[in-house]
């Protein structure tokens, strides 16, 4: 009996619990007749700074061939394809920075990139600083060649403050459901881009611009940053949107693997190059539109991985046409010269040593100056070509020659270490002619000249820098105002020319930049 009783008992509350379920549940969907969730697959990269071909790397065990857009396109088409087999949406979103970097990106101004790009079938760019490397009406050609949106809800013309690209991408996925990806530019783009190129331009408030267009587009579903910004921004603008479905960036050149986390909100970044394809695979509810993060991965573009065929004629068409003139051995170097990033933007590098060396040698200035930003890329030991040199100083910088006081000079070393090593500050200053120390983000005894003379404030010295320096470039405003003189003499075919004439070349570091504790 007592069994029969606590059975019925339990029968009775089983009732009432479903019961009341029921009634809960009376005008939603049933479970049955719940939809499933829409799948959907993001591709991304970013900061390609023109290197469709694969290079190389040094690794840990030695040599190793990464990158190649080909190879990239080969690893797009065998997720869409396996994604279309399971009706799953596939997006490829690329966050800025595809051109300067390589001889073919530069001679050809960016015309092989989004040829590229548009044969992959990108879905969206947003809009690095560099994008503007080779003048504004070069952007405008490579805007509207472009078979995908350039996207930035910041960047707007000075003259009327329109926007200068759509801020947003809008994609229906099914349901009554809109996927959004807002794109937005780094408030740096005025400094470092050469100012000429963006002198129309004025770059709004990154937060504000993008919580603008947040606010309409979230009520139709998911809504995706595609930014070219630095992290701490990112992340400020996480905080403020706490209801994004993530963050894809750019600009700082990182693998963010883990991802990064601001609240909720998962921060992604692929590196620099195409080294490496992002994926995040994303589960969203109809009816909630909430968004659920299946996976977030990385996928190392190697040796191995097949070469897109029709990505690869594109390649070899322009390659043919780029012709020989670059693949000429112009010397040797008998010192791997250190232009990696994590280096060359936090400390004294051999690299910047010759570099400055060869700039103070040819104009007679008793100081020279290079922004680390304008040095991408090492040249290795070995034979070194014309092409070479051109990955290791893509910019088209023309050597300018000015006066500053004393403290100036200081000032301007001030604002070139202000920077962390984990901020890889473009505005850090390779010097010859003076040597200084740092401490914290201070330079104190600093010296000039081979006899090492201490720094006299109210003397004035000859000092010679690149044109986007002498512009105020990367925030070193102190050149901006000054009375300049062109030399008329473009840096890197100084930097050719000089290669040919030494035939073996090497440098090594001096301690002309101390970091003391």
């Amino acid at each position: 009996m007592p069994l029969k009783f606590e059975t019925k008992r339990f029968r009775f509350i089983a009732a009432a619990v479903l019961l009341a379920f029921m009634f809960a549940c009376a005008g939603s969907p049933s479970f049955e007749n719940r939809p499933e969730p829409i799948a959907l697959t993001v591709l991304f990269f970013n900061d390609l700074h023109g290197h469709l071909m694969p290079f190389e790397i040094k690794g840990e065990n030695g040599v190793e061939e990464v990158g190649g857009i080909a190879r990239m396109a080969t690893l797009i088409r065998q997720i869409r394809e396996e994604n279309s087999r399971k009706q799953v949406r596939t997006l490829v979103l690329v966050a800025g920075d595809i051109l300067q970097g390589t001889p073919m990106s530069t001679v050809f101004k960016g015309d092989p990139d989004i040829r590229c790009l548009n044969a992959m079938g990108v879905d969206a760019m947003t809009v690095g600083n560099h994008e503007f490397d080779f003048g504004f009406e070069n952007f405008l050609k490579l805007k509207k060649q472009a078979d995908f949106p350039f996207l930035s809800a910041n960047v707007v013309q000075k003259d009327n403050g329109r926007l200068l690209c759509q801020p947003a991408l809008e994609v229906p996925l099914g349901d009554g459901v809109t996927f959004t990806i807002i794109g937005v530019t780094t408030q740096e783009l005025l400094t470092t881009t050469q100012a000429e190129n963006v002198a129309t331009l004025d770059v709004l408030d990154s937060v504000a611009a993008v919580a603008q267009v947040y606010a309409k587009a979230i009520a139709q579903g998911p809504v995706l940053l595609l930014s070219h910004s630095r992290q701490e921004t990112d992340r400020r603008i996480a905080k403020a949107l706490p209801d994004l479905t993530a963050v894809i960036g750019g600009h700082d050149q990182v693998l963010l693997s883990p991802f990064g986390i601001e609240g909720s909100v998962p921060i992604l970044q692929a590196f620099e190059k195409g080294r490496y394809l992002g994926r995040i695979d994303l589960g969203i509810d109809p009816i909630s539109g909430r968004v659920k993060l299946i996976d977030a991965t990385y996928i190392r573009v190697t040796g191995d991985i097949a070469s897109d065929p029709e990505i690869a004629a594109i390649m070899n068409d322009f390659n043919a046409r780029l012709g020989q003139q670059f693949k000429e051995v112009i010397g040797r170097c008998d010192t791997f010269l250190d232009g990696e990033r994590e280096h060359i933007r936090y400390q004294e590098t051999n690299l910047g040593n010759f570099i400055t060396d060869i700039m103070r040698a040819h104009t007679g200035a008793q100081v020279a100056m290079i922004n680390a930003g304008a040095l991408r890329a090492s040249i290795k030991e070995g034979p070194v070509t014309v092409e070479d040199v051109f990955k290791a100083m893509p910019y088209d910088n023309e050597l300018v020659r000015l006066d500053l006081t004393g403290v100036e000079i200081q000032q301007t070393l001030q604002r070139g270490v202000r920077g962390a090593r984990e901020d890889e500050d473009g505005g850090f200053l390779h010097v010859s002619g003076i040597t200084f120390d740092v401490r914290g983000r201070e330079p104190e005894n600093i010296q000039v000249g081979t006899t090492r003379l201490p720094l006299e404030p109210a003397a004035i010295y000859s000092v010679v820098v690149p044109d986007f320096l002498a512009s105020g470039g990367d925030g070193h405003l102190i050149f901006k105002d000054k009375p300049q003189i062109k030399t008329g003499s473009p840096l890197r075919e100084l930097i050719v020319d000089t290669i040919r004439q030494q035939k073996v070349i090497s440098a090594m570091t001096e301690g002309r930049i101390r970091r003391v504790e």
